[in-house]
């Protein structure tokens, strides 16, 4: 529960960084862009801290590069 906890200020700490910068400079698509990496990090990083086993993240890129491959071609 400790690490969970560690991870959590740890993003936070980042978001109240970097975020009222980009919100002065009217950068709203990087703002919500910035959340979604945000969001899809801290929860990879909550499920390493309780110890929950995730498939590597480069068979999922992987496996979400295969259907745009075969539409584009090589």
């Amino acid at each position: 529960m400790l690490n969970a906890l560690g991870v959590t200020i740890i993003f936070l700490i980042i978001i109240f960084i970097e975020v009222p910068g980009l919100i002065k400079k009217k950068k709203i698509k990087e703002v919500v862009v910035f959340f979604i990496l945000v969001a899809i990090g801290y929860t990879l990083n909550l499920l390493v801290a309780f110890d929950v086993k995730i498939t590597a993240t480069n068979k999922i890129i992987e496996m979400l590069i295969k259907p745009i491959e075969k539409i584009w071609g090589k």
